[in-house]
């Protein structure tokens, strides 16, 4: 197949994992066999550097209110040029954040097939135009975009769509706010991993002692709950040894720097460690020092990813099921929980677990199984793959 890519941001640059698990994605299509190619934004991109293959950065991103607007007539060119350029068979969208939605409109109006990977909630804007606009603002916008020829022959005609969902909360979400979703057309596909990265290791010391948080410093994910749970624990003798790793930035510079106050208030200035944003390359190294990763998670968490590498290095979790993560964690199974927001009940959590040995290694081999059996790369990628080959056929092209 030849597929088109189409993401707000792309590797190197990245702001979470989402980004990152585009790009394992992208490679593992390729390794198939098939011809993708990525269309992304200009975000970060500074001086000249080195193009790479089968990525073009030429969208412009809309990161905030003092941002230069789209110019839509210019983004649908873009696309139009990169789709025959490349002579896509499909066109793949991942996250629009920041992007024109028109792009997707547009796509679906010339009734290419096109397929969606929806990792977050932000889908649901994208009705504004896909699914709510009128045959007067299509019309008008098409003849704007590409001229009053650009019905060539050849063209397909047929309407055909897939939907790929990170979780089942997200599919249910879609049904939830009347987005249809018609039967065959739609499936799971759980990020995934590649496990020979993440590597449990032989040893882990008893009691665990280390805990670790990995990912963005924003207030959705809950940051502070880890640090006051530590806290708590501290006042008790048996825990005076437990210490707080967490490894990330973000883009919330004040409440970084609420965090990074927050241990000194509460006492525990010399156990909590900032590492700051870790290169991927990094984390497998941060997850074997460690014992326990704390999952924090305030917002209805589409499906993280950080839970599953952790889980493949043999690291016990501790976390809320909100959103995705209730089909990842299951209390006392594969995962200890604890209510949202709430630092006692996540250092009661903690304390269990760090005071009962066969819980905890029956926590870390049931989630680590958990990955190895659910929820690895190559399993995301078949069911992605087997999706987009149905899409696929449903065409003639030219």
């Amino acid at each position: 197949m030849r597929i088109l890519i189409v993401s707000n941001l792309y590797p190197p640059h990245h702001v979470g994992g989402y980004e990152l698990g585009c790009r394992d994605v992208v490679h593992a299509l390729r390794l198939r066999g098939h011809e993708v190619f990525v269309l992304t934004s200009t975000f970060h991109l500074e001086g000249n550097p080195e193009k790479e293959p089968g990525v073009e950065r030429s969208l412009h991103y809309v990161g905030g209110a003092e941002d230069e607007r789209h110019d839509k007539i210019r983004e649908c060119r873009l696309l139009l040029r990169a789709v025959k350029g490349h002579r896509a068979e499909i066109v793949y969208f991942w996250n629009q954040a920041g992007l024109s939605l028109w792009l997707p409109v547009v796509i679906r109006w010339l009734g290419w097939p096109v397929a969606f990977y929806l990792s977050d909630t932000n889908f649901v804007s994208w009705r504004v135009g896909a699914w709510l606009a009128g045959p007067a603002a299509k019309n008008a916008l098409i003849r704007a975009v590409f001229g009053k020829s650009f019905l060539v022959r050849g063209w397909p005609v047929v309407r055909h769509r897939a939907c790929h969902f990170a979780s089942e909360f997200l599919r249910s979400c879609a049904t939830r706010v009347g987005i249809a979703v018609a039967p065959g057309t739609s499936t799971v596909a759980h990020w995934g991993i590649d496990p020979k990265l993440f590597a449990a290791t032989d040893f882990r010391r008893w009691p665990p002692q280390r805990l670790l948080y990995a990912g963005q410093l924003i207030p959705e994910k809950g940051v502070h709950t880890a640090i006051a749970a530590l806290g708590l624990l501290t006042t008790d003798p048996e825990f005076t040894g437990m210490t707080l790793t967490i490894a990330g930035g973000g883009m919330r510079p004040d409440y970084e720097k609420g965090l990074r106050s927050l241990p000194t208030q509460l006492g525990i200035a010399e156990r909590v460690t900032f590492l700051g944003k870790v290169p991927r390359g990094g984390l497998p190294h941060i997850y074997a020092e460690h014992d326990i990763l704390v999952f924090p998670s305030e917002w209805e968490e589409p499906f993280a990813i950080t839970p599953l590498e952790a889980m493949a290095a043999g690291l016990a979790v501790v976390g809320t099921v909100t959103g995705g993560s209730g089909e990842l964690f299951r209390d006392r199974e594969t995962a200890m929980t604890f209510s949202t927001g709430d630092a006692k009940d996540c250092a009661r959590a903690i304390r269990e677990l760090c005071q009962d040995r066969a819980l905890w290694e029956a926590i870390s081999r049931n989630g680590r199984q958990e990955v190895l059996s659910k929820h690895t790369l190559d399993l995301m990628v078949d069911r992605i793959e087997a999706s987009l080959q149905r899409l696929a056929g449903t065409h003639h092209y030219p």
